[in-house]
């Protein structure tokens, strides 16, 4: 079979696109994702603290933490689907019939290196959804040497 190279992505734009879609998509699922954090670290129901914070802080606190989740789609998700069609035919799985066992290879690869990049990222966006540390942005919080928190903490939640 064979196939014309021209329309096919580059890594570089594949990982673009993945990460444009994942940032746009967050959007509309950071609000679930907060209600999903507070109701684990509150043992409240999804009515009552979708309410209370409604009431205590009003309709933006839903998307308190926004940013950080921007970070970590653009990292995240962008490497780990824009980087996946690349790896996957980098180390020839991209055929249809190749085993599955090459395709999950492929798929943990960048889920890992993805997972990597975007861990701190996460950190930051539940401990600004669930503590209030609040910061301007992600530039900000990377150029600042008074960081709240050391870059080694962000990886302790991954072992």
């Amino acid at each position: 079979m064979s196939t014309s190279n021209k329309n096919v992505p580059s890594i570089l734009q594949s990982t673009v696109m993945g990460g444009t879609a994942a940032v746009f998509a967050v959007n509309f699922t950071h609000p679930i994702e907060l209600v999903k954090s507070r109701v684990q670290v509150n043992n409240m129901g999804v009515i009552q603290t979708i309410s209370d914070t409604a009431k205590n802080e009003g309709i933006v606190a839903f998307w308190k933490g926004l940013p950080w989740a921007y970070c970590r789609e653009g990292s995240y998700t962008a490497i780990r689907l824009g980087a996946y069609a690349p790896v996957r035919d980098a180390i020839g799985a991209g055929a249809p019939d190749s085993p599955v066992y090459m395709k999950f290879l492929a798929g943990a690869m960048t889920g890992a290196i993805g997972s990597i990049a975007g861990n701190p990222f996460d950190v930051l966006k539940v401990r600004n959804t669930e503590e209030g540390l609040l910061m301007e942005s992600c530039f900000n919080f990377f150029t600042n040497l008074n960081a709240p928190l050391p870059i080694i903490f962000m990886y302790t939640t991954m072992v």
